[in-house]
Protein backbone atom coordinates (compact mmCIF):
# COMPACT_ATOMS: atom_id res chain seq x y z
CA UNK A 1 0.00 0.00 0.00
CA UNK A 2 2.81 2.40 0.79
CA UNK A 3 4.46 1.78 -2.57
CA UNK A 4 1.21 2.49 -4.41
CA UNK A 5 0.64 5.68 -2.45
CA UNK A 6 4.14 7.06 -2.79
CA UNK A 7 4.90 5.86 -6.33
CA UNK A 8 2.56 8.39 -7.92
CA UNK A 9 3.39 11.26 -5.59
CA UNK A 10 4.43 14.64 -6.96
CA UNK A 11 5.29 17.97 -5.39
CA UNK A 12 2.18 19.88 -4.25
CA UNK A 13 3.05 23.01 -6.23
CA UNK A 14 3.50 20.91 -9.40
CA UNK A 15 0.10 19.29 -8.78
CA UNK A 16 -1.59 22.69 -8.46
CA UNK A 17 0.15 23.91 -11.62
CA UNK A 18 -1.15 20.86 -13.51
CA UNK A 19 -4.69 21.51 -12.31
CA UNK A 20 -4.50 25.16 -13.37
CA UNK A 21 -2.84 24.44 -16.73
CA UNK A 22 -5.70 22.08 -17.57
CA UNK A 23 -8.23 24.89 -17.34
CA UNK A 24 -9.42 24.63 -13.74
CA UNK A 25 -10.05 27.74 -11.67
CA UNK A 26 -11.07 28.52 -8.09
CA UNK A 27 -8.56 25.94 -6.86
CA UNK A 28 -8.88 25.38 -3.11
CA UNK A 29 -6.90 23.06 -0.85
CA UNK A 30 -9.64 21.60 1.33
CA UNK A 31 -7.72 19.06 3.37
CA UNK A 32 -4.11 18.03 3.87
CA UNK A 33 -3.13 14.96 5.90
CA UNK A 34 0.38 13.72 6.63
CA UNK A 35 1.04 10.12 5.61
CA UNK A 36 3.04 8.40 8.32
CA UNK A 37 5.34 5.66 7.07
CA UNK A 38 6.83 3.45 9.80
CA UNK A 39 10.55 3.76 10.48
CA UNK A 40 11.19 0.10 9.66
CA UNK A 41 9.93 0.70 6.11
CA UNK A 42 11.74 4.02 5.69
CA UNK A 43 14.88 2.35 7.05
CA UNK A 44 14.94 0.15 3.95
CA UNK A 45 15.53 3.24 1.80
CA UNK A 46 17.20 5.79 4.08
CA UNK A 47 20.33 5.73 6.20
CA UNK A 48 19.87 6.49 9.92
CA UNK A 49 20.98 10.11 9.45
CA UNK A 50 18.66 10.60 6.45
CA UNK A 51 15.78 9.08 8.39
CA UNK A 52 16.31 11.53 11.25
CA UNK A 53 16.50 14.47 8.82
CA UNK A 54 13.30 13.31 7.14
CA UNK A 55 11.45 13.05 10.46
CA UNK A 56 12.58 16.47 11.74
CA UNK A 57 12.62 18.36 8.44
CA UNK A 58 9.98 20.30 6.58
CA UNK A 59 9.48 17.63 3.92
CA UNK A 60 6.92 14.89 4.07
CA UNK A 61 4.35 12.87 2.23
CA UNK A 62 0.82 14.22 2.31
CA UNK A 63 -2.60 13.30 1.02
CA UNK A 64 -4.55 16.31 -0.24
CA UNK A 65 -8.15 16.97 -1.11
CA UNK A 66 -8.56 19.72 -3.68
CA UNK A 67 -11.64 21.52 -4.98
CA UNK A 68 -11.52 23.18 -8.40
CA UNK A 69 -13.93 24.30 -11.09
CA UNK A 70 -13.63 23.89 -14.82
CA UNK A 71 -15.56 26.61 -16.62
CA UNK A 72 -17.93 25.36 -19.30
CA UNK A 73 -17.11 26.40 -22.82
CA UNK A 74 -19.53 28.78 -24.43
CA UNK A 75 -21.60 27.22 -27.19
CA UNK A 76 -20.22 28.11 -30.57
CA UNK A 77 -22.50 29.99 -32.90
CA UNK A 78 -23.64 28.34 -36.11
CA UNK A 79 -21.25 28.76 -38.96
CA UNK A 80 -22.70 26.81 -41.86
CA UNK A 81 -25.71 25.13 -43.43
CA UNK A 82 -25.22 21.83 -41.54
CA UNK A 83 -24.80 23.48 -38.15
CA UNK A 84 -27.39 23.55 -35.33
CA UNK A 85 -29.30 20.45 -36.39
Amino acid sequence: MYAGCVAGAIQKDVYFELIQSNGFTNIILQKEKAIVIPDDILGNYLKAEELQQFKTGATGIFSVTVYAEKPTEEKKSCCGTDCCK
